[in-house]
């Protein structure tokens, strides 16, 4: 589990071209997602309602997806900032 100061930072982390969290992310989809076996799930909640996103690769529905319509993530939807906006929408 992980704590940032904002959005703003934990997404300018996972996008760095020289940061450590990028490389792993591309390789994992390259080479390890497209097998099926190993599977990887994560929620960004951010304070406030209606802010949040979750994403899962390779395994069921767990957390959010639990307990809400899973939908496929095309276009904007497949970045975590293109979820959060999205979701900030609904509830605005």
């Amino acid at each position: 589990m992980q704590y940032w100061r904002s959005l703003d930072q934990l997404l300018a982390y996972a996008t760095s071209k020289t940061g450590a969290h990028l490389p792993a992310w591309k390789h994992f989809n390259q080479k390890v997602a497209p097998g099926g076996d190993v599977g990887v799930w994560h929620e960004t909640y951010c304070v406030g309602a209606g802010k949040y996103e979750n994403i899962y690769v390779n395994m069921p529905p767990f957390g959010l997806g639990r307990v809400g319509r899973l939908v496929e993530a095309p276009g904007s939807l497949t970045s975590a900032s293109g979820r959060v906006r999205a979701s900030e929408d609904k509830t605005a």
